[in-house]
């Protein structure tokens, strides 16, 4: 696991702590900073595996905000398994900026293990993480491209299917097990889908769902478990929408537009 060490970034938001069952339960609830896609989702929460279902590029964007909120929000650490070599550190240093975050302390708080074979995966997976888990203590794991590795022409079906479910398996233990928000992606470096049968392992594996899915009117947000959906059409990280200069929808810290008759 290839991890650097440095001084993190102060917290923007605590996480909520219950006692339940007499035992303490930690629930965080992790945004985007996308509002049409925190409005629909309410935020990932923690205990749970959300998988990014996309067919768009703009899934990395996704990702790599993320990743930059679980940072921020919890002044905790992220662990990232690279499987379709997904993770940019340009693409976390611009929207750091953007955010007004110190990139090197945001970057120096992401633990980084690529794999490069469906094997090397599983070995992550099954050897590494809890380790890596236990001892950075993250508020967030994320997972790139987790079926990637398994449409090798060279793998058997039957030996990418349950070296898949052995993976998924895992992750969903140590996710329940240590409260994190878990972040799975199927969108290959490749541009290649799931085989049906591989995405149905990941959609029985997942908490919660989000499809992503590109449009001419913009991009889709779907949660098919829930049935309910928003379009949205993404603009440069640089611009704001107008809700988001708008502010909050009573008015508070926003701008209000006065429009001439």
């Amino acid at each position: 696991m290839i991890s650097l060490q440095y001084q993190k970034t102060t917290a923007l938001e605590k996480p909520i702590v219950e006692v339940l069952d007499e035992q303490l339960v930690r629930e965080r609830v992790l945004r985007s900073t996308i509002l049409p896609l925190d409005d629909l989702t309410g935020g990932l929460r923690s205990s749970q595996v959300a998988l990014l279902d996309s067919d768009s590029g703009y899934l990395s964007s996704v990702l790599h905000m993320l990743c930059i909120q679980a940072v921020s929000q919890f002044d905790e650490e992220v662990v990232w398994i690279d499987g379709g070599n997904a993770i940019d550190p340009y693409a976390i240093s611009s929207l750091c900026k953007r955010l007004g975050l110190d990139k090197r302390e945001v970057l120096s708080c992401v633990n980084v293990s690529r794999a490069f074979t469906a094997y090397q995966l599983v070995t992550l997976i099954d050897e590494k993480l809890e380790e890596e888990v236990r001892r950075s203590n993250p508020s967030a794991i994320i997972v790139s491209s987790v079926a990637d590795m398994f449409l090798d022409k060279d793998m058997k079906w039957m030996e990418s299917h349950q070296l898949l479910r052995r993976c998924l398996e895992g992750i969903s233990r140590i996710t329940k097990e240590n409260e994190t928000v878990t972040v799975l992606t199927n969108l290959s470096h490749r541009q290649l889908r799931p085989s049906p049968k591989l995405s149905m392992l990941l959609y029985e594996h997942a908490d919660r769902i989000v499809q992503m899915r590109a449009r001419r009117d913009g991009l889709l947000f779907r949660l098919p478990k829930e049935d309910r959906e928003v379009v949205f059409l993404p603009v440069a990280w640089n611009q704001m929408t107008l809700d988001e200069f708008k502010g909050e929808a009573n008015g508070k810290d926003g701008c209000d537009l006065q429009i001439g008759t």
